[in-house]
């Protein structure tokens, strides 16, 4: 109920682009070359003999997902005698629900099988979908929510009771892989587990752990293998060229301390509800403290990884981008949390409202490239550093609350300038950030996107609040 009305209704990641073109290209040309979106990517992208066309650097799960949602948009386009882009864009802007209601499931599940009643499982599960950024991400189009749904599948898999887990979790982790080849890192961790889990298990049921593991990661890495040498004449191949080994402690020196606690790209400050799972972590039973180390080892891993790439975030995005896929992971110890306590219940009541009011609303309305354009504006224009994205997005969203035309005072957004800014040559950046206001913005209707947006607004309010007043778990221990 949430999620539908706060989706976009287009396309905001370029990195959705690609994956969109090459899946039309399929449909089209029955080729996977396209012209890339950015011309500077052919100065990095691997050379294609014979053609300045590129293959997308990125993951072939998602072209996998998009074809049949691009099909779909191309029948619809031409029954309404429209441009196929605007219901292929309009469709994809919504693909990531199912992902998210099939993570927010396993985390609930996962919460269970630790011990949480239900109550307290369906209550945190809301968290993890209300208060964090897992509520912007499933709102646009980011490939991370995706990828955050099969790592937390791998992990349900893990911790069941079921022989067939291991190659659950083989399935999980190989749809991981097919969505970002960069998850082999943490592959070995599972297989480690794997290994290690039953200290008193025969070598037998160890190897044969290993064997289930690897039963559809083999086939998935002998597929992929075959499309690098097919598509670039290298297995090892990606198409992100030369950014795909632009690694160096240099950039780890760089990250480490804002990936954390930075209010430009700190997992921490954009998901403050984070710091309630600290007093958990010393909760955890002994019975599951293997399983909570396999979590953070896949969680310190990932860290340090994309601490180390050149990336500043992720591109344009809410906060860390590359730190996302293992947000839900660090919120698994909320099975602990005794909200019996009053401390807690305190704690808890004072990070929710400000999680949703001031941070999650925010960013779920306002698009993350308006403010970057905006920002670059202010800079070239009075040579006054802006001020970072968490606190500068919610002047914006403040700034938008009384208009519906994007035209800025810089004093709105914390610049000491009274320099008006101008981004009424960018569609989207009309109202606020909601497939229901850019429909009537496409339509023309104008005049209403002020208070369009602002009742929308005003709605997903009124249902976050009585959602989780309806979901408390009253009875919590």
């Amino acid at each position: 109920m949430l999620y539908i009305p706060s989706a976009k209704g287009h396309l905001e990641i370029i990195d959705t682009e690609y994956s969109v073109r090459t899946a039309i290209a399929i449909i089209e040309d029955g080729s996977m070359l396209i012209d890339p979106v950015d011309p500077i990517v052919r100065e990095i992208a691997p050379e294609i003999e014979g053609t300045d066309k590129i293959y997308s650097q990125y993951g072939l799960g998602l072209v996998t997902i998009f074809l049949p949602i691009v099909l779909l948009g191309k029948g619809v386009a031409w029954l309404a005698s429209i441009d196929q882009r605007v219901t292929i864009d309009f469709l994809l802007s919504f693909y990531n629900l199912p992902f998210a209601l099939l993570g927010l499931w396993f985390f609930r599940s996962i919460l269970i099988k630790l011990g949480a009643s239900p109550a307290h499982a369906n209550f945190f599960m809301l968290i993890l979908g209300i208060c964090t950024a897992y509520w912007k991400y499933t709102a646009s189009d980011y490939s991370e929510i995706a990828q955050s749904s099969f790592l937390l599948g791998a992990l349900h898999a893990v911790i069941g009771k079921s022989r067939r887990r291991w190659r659950l979790a083989s399935f999980w982790c190989g749809l991981l892989v097919a969505m970002k080849l960069a998850f082999v890192v943490l592959l070995p961790i599972f297989a480690l587990f794997a290994w290690l889990e039953k200290p008193d298990d025969p070598i037998k049921t160890r190897i044969q752990n290993l064997l289930n593991f690897s039963i559809f990661l083999i086939p998935m890495g002998l597929a992929l293998a075959a499309a690098n040498f097919l598509r670039f004449g290298n297995i090892l191949e990606t198409g992100y060229g030369s950014q795909g080994s632009s690694f160096s402690y240099l950039y780890f020196q760089r990250d480490w301390f804002d990936y954390l606690f930075s209010t430009q790209r700190g997992i921490i400050p954009f998901n403050p509800i984070l710091l309630m799972t600290l007093p958990a972590y010393f909760a955890i039973p002994k019975d599951h403290r293997r399983f909570f180390l396999l979590i953070i080892s896949l969680c310190t891993c990932w860290y340090v990884l994309m601490c180390f790439w050149k990336s500043l975030q992720g591109g344009w995005c809410w906060g860390n981008r590359l730190l996302f896929p293992i947000l839900p992971l660090l919120m698994i110890p909320f099975a602990f949390l005794n909200l019996g306590r009053k401390r807690t219940r305190i704690g808890l009541w004072l990070l929710v409202p400000l999680s949703i009011l001031m941070l999650q609303l925010p960013a779920v309305s306002t698009k993350t490239h308006e403010y970057s354009v905006l920002a670059q504006k202010i800079n070239d224009g009075t040579a006054q550093d802006v001020p970072p994205q968490l606190p500068g997005t919610l002047f914006l969203f403040f700034a938008k609350l009384s208009r519906s035309e994007p035209i800025y005072l810089a004093s709105e957004i914390g610049v000491r300038s009274e320099m008006k800014i101008s981004l009424l040559e960018f569609d989207s950046f009309y109202g606020f950030n909601f497939w229901p206001v850019h429909l009537m913005n496409f339509l023309g209707i104008q005049s209403g996107i002020a208070w369009a947006g602002n009742l929308i607004l005003a709605v997903l309010t009124f249902m976050t609040g009585l959602i989780l007043f309806r979901f408390y778990p009253r009875n919590a221990p």
